[in-house]
């Protein structure tokens, strides 16, 4: 029990966040994702939750399917929260944080495409 009370109060802790100490960026295009994933992954393992984006990575641990739950809209949120409107708009509508983090990857992650951008 007092394991699931540690849990419980690490997702608390976790909810309180302010996101804006982290992630100082607005993501809005391939030019600024390096920066934002950087600056989200740094969150995320401050609280233990980069598993739900990586499967390689052993998640965050909760004492119900509720608490996970919200563990999972909370990652989202904070990913909401951190990209511009137009990003916004094509990633509202996907369920799980690992559903908008692997779009967002596909989208603006120039690593995994093999392509060249310039940056001025």
């Amino acid at each position: 029990y007092a394991s699931e009370q540690i849990q419980d109060h690490n997702y608390l802790y976790a909810s309180i966040a302010n996101v804006s100490n982290f992630v100082s960026v607005k993501l809005s295009s391939e030019r600024n994702y390096h920066i934002w994933k950087t600056q989200m992954l740094c969150l995320m393992k401050s609280h233990n939750m980069v598993g739900l984006v990586d499967d390689s990575i052993v998640g965050p641990r909760a004492s119900t399917n509720e608490i996970m739950d919200q563990y999972d809209t909370l990652l989202k949120g904070w990913i909401f929260g951190s990209v511009s409107q137009n990003v916004l708009g094509a990633v509202v509508d996907l369920i799980s944080a690992k559903d908008v983090w692997d779009k967002l990857k596909s989208f603006y992650d120039t690593s995994q495409q093999g392509m060249c951008y310039l940056f001025f």
